[in-house]
């Protein structure tokens, strides 16, 4: 298992909150993972619980502060893994090698990762949670190693690279002409329709254009529910206790460094879990916000309802974009709650069959 525990180095104003019960946990470290220093945060009021490990998405952007902000409450009933991936926020190394940011070794660090918590905390498996790219990979994780997960929880699930850019640039456009944002139209129309699902040259005007179609997205309502802008998430970035300043200033710098080099990875492009994964052998939850146009909450219903799983649902929050598991937290808390309940008996009822 190319997995190292290292030695705690903090900035001195860096820490995160004890927990104070019997068996609680509450701990920051470094693990040397695939030969790579990556960040966990691990927190909850019993280490009997269920592990949770959170795949947050980019490439390249941490999640933990916002989910430490939104969703701690559920380190009452899990052991939460916050983790930040290659090269992602606290993990972020200025000396990477670019060649190191590809999708085959962001699963092996997965399969790494999972088989270090499995040990650590004496589990058979673990309950996954990914969001956004962080939910592509979990597609992938539980395809590969479904002895691994109890269950899995995709939160603005990417599907298939084409079919998602073409109706997210369709809505687009037509919010734009909506609004009459003569601006917007002109330079939606100058990008183009994709015309692949190769992120490197989707639009006429390169990537570039995949960036600027995500800009009016954002701001003509097709990535949040009534809001433009993530100010108030980066606010809550920059006061997050377990981030120091110099974390804030390398959170952007591994954001740009993972999303610019990951689309060089032909494994990154043209894919189509529609084709690709039909199958899986773990319950399977989507969770998608009903004003998500980033990935589309319709294609990820029509990936639901072909997808062949033990269990599945589709779950749709009315007041989220990309990100429920941040836009409507309480509800999004209780949902994960439920589910766990829901995977719970079933395993329940397995054993009581398999011991008759």
């Amino acid at each position: 298992m190319a997995i190292i525990i290292m030695g705690l180095s903090f900035d001195s104003c860096v820490s995160t909150s004890k927990i104070r019960t019997e068996n609680g946990i509450s701990e920051m470290r470094y693990l040397e993972i695939n030969n790579t220093k990556q960040h966990l945060l691990i927190r909850g009021k019993d280490v009997k619980n269920p592990v949770l490990l959170f795949l947050h998405g980019g490439p390249g952007a941490s999640a933990t502060a916002l989910m430490r902000k939104y969703n701690s409450v559920l380190e009452n009933d899990f052991t939460i893994v916050y983790w930040d991936q290659r090269n992602a926020g606290k993990s972020y190394d200025k000396k990477l090698p670019k060649e190191e940011i590809q999708v085959n070794k962001y699963l092996k660090d997965i399969d790494s990762l999972t088989d270090y918590l499995k040990g650590r905390f004496k589990v058979k498996k673990i309950f996954l949670v990914g969001h956004s790219w962080g939910a592509r990979l979990g597609m992938y994780a539980i395809k590969r190693h479904p002895e691994n997960y109890m269950a899995y929880i995709g939160i603005g699930q990417e599907v298939a690279a084409y079919q998602a850019e073409l109706l997210s640039y369709r809505y687009t456009l037509k919010k734009a002409q909506e609004a009459k944002n003569t601006k917007a139209i002109e330079e939606l129309k100058e990008i183009g329709e994709p015309q692949s699902g190769d992120y490197r040259q989707m639009y006429k005007t390169g990537f570039w254009g995949l960036v600027k179609q995500k800009e009016w997205l954002l701001k003509l309502g097709g990535e949040r529910y009534d809001r433009t802008n993530y100010r108030d998430w980066m606010f809550s970035i920059w006061f997050s206790r377990e981030y120091s300043f110099f974390d804030v200033i390398k959170y952007g710098k591994a954001s740009g460094f993972s999303a610019g080099n990951i689309i060089n990875d032909p494994d990154f492009n043209n894919f189509n879990f529609l084709n690709q994964i039909p199958k899986v052998e773990v319950p399977v939850f989507f969770i998608s916000g009903k004003y998500d146009y980033n990935t589309p909450w319709t294609l990820v219903k029509k990936y639901h309802d072909r997808l062949n799983a033990p269990y599945k649902e589709f779950i749709v929050f009315d007041k989220s974009g990309h990100s429920p598991i941040f836009e409507e937290p309480e509800r999004f808390n209780k949902e994960i709650i439920r589910i766990f309940a829901i995977v719970n008996s079933r395993q329940n009822q397995i054993k009581k069959l398999t011991n008759e």
